[in-house]
């Protein structure tokens, strides 16, 4: 049998189409600034905020268009959930028998220093393809502005996360594809003293206390690359956005582990044609739904219309989650159907 990818309808549009697509009923994932998300009548659909979008043509910022992906061809069923703190847990307990749930996690936020130090012991997590992002806003505007998150209706919240659980017609299956151009380096052992987004104390490093900060400056790491912890055999990305020499404070977009042990990733020669061999070998432009790290749209020239064309449109998102959060990786749902002959998704 052939397997043939199933691609719902996506793209930009504008805050106006995107309400009319609410108001009939579709099952939707929208994204971009609070204002235009906010303009959302209530209906179905999940959303969070960002700050740029990836095209074919190159990258586009937010504002006056929205992303938009609309599962209603391809859902059996769906629905939407909104979650806190004290229950995100239980978000596999409401998983279809087949099909997906895509989460979406408000950056910079209490919840997701939760989730992220937590998400891989919730009960079920692995049971069908959970795929995601954290929300996020132009990192030039840190720290005034705030990501958000949107669970069906206009009222924007960073202290919920948002799921969409969709049902598949049996034909139909689902799976989970992730491009990670990284692996730990060869240099020291880094363990934090302290969990969080900032750090401007000492770290161990080598185990020695010294500051990651200036560690880095010193030693002129890269500063394109990210921390990676190997824990039991999944690679964890970190992406540093800022280093202060003279304060010390480090920023990243999720937070650091005190139970986890870094390394600096080793060198990418050609972060560019990496990143462009990574997204080919996980089919992003088949996907369903892609979403592309903030760090990638900068390093990997997506803000520009791109030598290598793509066929990816996506939200360029403050980290990507593939059951668990992860920085500066590409995560995409792969949806497709075993059969001779392709067929048309319905609209």
């Amino acid at each position: 049998m052939n397997t043939h990818f199933i691609k719902p309808y996506q793209g930009l549009c504008s805050p106006e189409t995107a309400a009319r697509m609410v108001r009939e009923g579709r099952v939707l994932i929208l994204a971009g600034t609070e204002k235009d998300l906010a303009a959302m009548p209530e209906g179905d659909w999940i959303g969070g905020t960002c700050g740029h979008f990836v095209t074919p043509q190159g990258g586009v910022p937010a504002g006056g268009e929205v992303f938009y992906a609309d599962f209603t061809g391809l859902a059996a069923h769906a629905c939407w959930r909104s979650f806190s703190a004290a229950n995100i847990h239980e978000l596999a307990r409401h998983y279809p028998a087949n099909g997906f749930a895509i989460i979406i996690l408000p950056g910079c936020s209490r919840l997701l220093g939760a989730v992220a130090g937590r998400i891989m012991e919730y009960d079920g997590l692995y049971n069908v393809p959970l795929m995601g992002w954290v929300s996020a806003v132009d990192i030039a505007a840190l720290p005034g502005l705030m990501p958000r998150v949107f669970a069906g209706g206009p009222q924007p919240r960073d202290d919920r996360a948002a799921v969409l659980y969709v049902t598949l017609p049996e034909q139909y299956f689902a799976q989970l594809n992730i491009a990670n151009l990284f692996s730990p380096g060869t240099g020291p052992e880094i363990r934090f003293l302290d969990p969080g987004q900032r750090i401007a104390g000492d770290s161990m490093i080598g185990g020695v206390p010294d500051n990651l900060a200036r560690y880095r400056a010193a030693r002129g790491i890269d500063p394109r690359l990210p921390l990676v912890a190997d824990h039991e055999g999944a690679l964890l990305n970190v992406a540093i956005v800022s280093a202060d020499t003279v304060s010390g404070e480090m920023l990243f977009l999720s937070p650091v582990s005190t139970s986890l042990t870094y390394r600096f990733a080793a060198e990418v020669l050609d972060y560019e044609a990496e990143f462009t061999r990574a997204t080919a070998e996980v089919e992003a432009a088949q996907a369903a739904h892609t979403c592309i790290c903030a760090l990638h749209y900068e390093y990997a020239g997506l803000a520009r219309a791109p030598e290598a064309a793509h066929d990816i449109t996506a939200p360029v998102t403050f980290g990507q989650i593939a059951y668990t959060v992860l920085n500066q990786t590409l995560a995409c749902l792969i949806i497709g159907r075993n059969e001779d002959e392709p067929q048309e998704m319905a609209p």
